[in-house]
């Protein structure tokens, strides 16, 4: 077993939940802009995910996700309808934002006993940095957002940037996240201790490096950190599929 020294998180599935906040951010856009659309009704459902998707994968800005939305609403874009659109988001964030079970009690357990962790997530700011404050409450420690890094995860450089900011290296950071792909494959690629954390039903692809440990609860990441004597109860429940 690598010694683990730090620990990085994923935020969105992993440490919270934004209920689909950016999509229903679309949908208050459009009732502004005077069309009433429900996102749990085609096509509407259909064009946000795929914007979203694209979004969040860097391949559109704000500006041309929100200008192709207004296209598939029959409505020329405007600037300032992106700039409505991540004020809307972030309006949502109190109604919207919850901790996943346990993510409470893990960040104060391992700040406790003196573990360094951070947070590095794909997204935009100040968003991102809002959805953490209120799921996490006070999170003074490094807070790591793709649109800041000007890189995203899977790339390793991503990662590289959590490793400098927890200052121990690569093989000594475990990093815990939901996705299969961004998450898991990415720590391994950089050289990280990947840690899945399969609590949705997520299909882990056949293909890929399984991962090093698989958690199905929060609280089990604590018990492969060293320093604690795990209880049984969490042992348990941790699998390694032997990497």
């Amino acid at each position: 077993m690598p010694r683990i020294e730090a620990v990085g998180f994923d935020f969105d599935h992993t440490l919270g939940l934004d209920h689909g906040l950016e999509a229903q951010a679309f949908v208050a856009l459009a009732a502004e802009l005077g069309t009433t659309i429900s996102f749990s009704e085609e096509p509407w459902r259909t064009t946000i995910t795929h914007l979203l998707a694209r979004f969040r994968g860097g391949e559109m800005s704000t500006e041309a996700a929100v200008a192709a939305f207004c296209a598939a609403l029959g409505r020329d874009a405007d600037p300032a309808y992106a700039t409505r659109w991540r004020e809307i988001c972030l309006e949502l964030v109190p109604a919207h934002v919850t901790p996943v079970d346990g993510a409470r009690d893990l960040v104060a357990a391992l700040r406790e006993r003196g573990v360094p962790i951070a947070i590095l997530t794909n997204g935009w700011s100040p968003l991102q940095e809002h959805k953490i404050a209120r799921a996490l409450g006070d999170f003074p420690e490094p807070i790591l957002v793709s649109e800041r890094l000007g890189v995203a995860k899977p790339d390793p450089a991503a990662f590289a940037q959590l490793v400098a900011a927890l200052g121990v290296a690569a093989g000594a950071v475990a990093y815990v996240g939901d996705n299969p792909s961004t998450d898991v494959r990415g720590a391994q690629d950089a050289g990280l201790v990947d840690i899945w954390f399969d609590w949705e039903g997520v299909s882990y692809p056949a293909a890929a490096p399984p991962a090093r440990y698989v958690v199905s609860r929060l609280v089990d990441v604590n018990a492969l950190v060293p320093g604690r004597e795990a209880e049984t109860e969490n042992s348990s429940s941790v699998t390694g599929w032997g990497r």
